[in-house]
C-alpha cells in the first residue's frame, strides 16, 4: 500500500510539473522577424490575428482561432496569435492569459511602441484598430486583410478559401 501511495504521488507530481506547459510561451518580437513570414516561399496558409488582452472583441474571437488551430493542425495552416499589449506587460497579462486559457496557437507579443513604423507595412488600409487579421500564402500569391472583430464562420469560411 505504501509502494502504491508513492507510485500515486509520483504520477501527480509529472501530470502537475507538464500542466504548465500546455499553454505556449509567448516570444518577443520586433516587426522585422514578422516581416520575415512574408517572404517565406512555402506553401502554407499563415493566419495571423493581431490582438491585445484588454481587448474585449479580441478576446471574444480568440477561441476561434485556436478553433483552427487545433483543427488544421496537420495541414499546411498556420495560426500566429500577435499580441499588441506593451512589453513590460508580458508576464503579468501575457503569459498570465495565455496559460489561464491554456493557447495553443504561436503566440508572439509584438514590442513596437510606435505603431506609425510597422502598420503602414502591415497593410496600407490598417488604421492601427484591434483586433486585426491577415492571411497570406506567399507560394500561391494570396492575401487578405480585415481589421475588426473576425466571426468564427468567417474564419472558417476564409480558411477553407485560401488554404492550399
Amino acid at each position: 500500500m505504501k509502494k502504491l501511495k508513492h507510485v500515486a504521488f509520483a504520477l501527480l507530481l509529472s501530470v502537475a510539473a507538464a500542466l504548465p506547459a500546455l499553454a505556449q510561451e509567448v516570444k518577443v518580437i520586433k516587426y522585422a522577424e514578422l516581416e520575415q513570414l512574408r517572404q517565406l516561399p512555402h506553401d502554407t496558409l499563415y493566419v495571423v490575428n493581431f490582438w491585445a488582452t484588454w481587448c474585449g472583441p479580441c478576446v471574444k474571437e480568440l477561441p476561434y482561432f485556436e478553433a483552427a488551430n487545433k483543427q488544421y493542425k496537420n495541414q499546411p495552416v498556420k495560426v500566429i496569435l500577435v499580441s499588441m499589449d506593451a512589453v513590460q506587460d508580458l508576464e503579468k497579462r501575457v503569459n498570465t492569459f495565455a496559460k489561464k486559457r491554456s493557447l495553443q496557437s504561436e503566440l508572439l507579443l509584438l514590442d513596437e511602441p510606435d505603431g506609425n513604423t510597422f502598420i503602414d507595412k502591415v497593410d496600407q488600409k490598417w488604421t492601427g484598430a484591434i483586433p486585426a487579421t491577415i492571411m497570406f500564402n506567399n507560394k500561391r500569391n494570396t492575401y487578405y486583410f480585415l481589421e475588426g472583430e473576425m466571426k468564427e464562420e468567417q474564419l472558417q469560411q476564409l480558411i477553407q478559401k485560401y488554404k492550399p
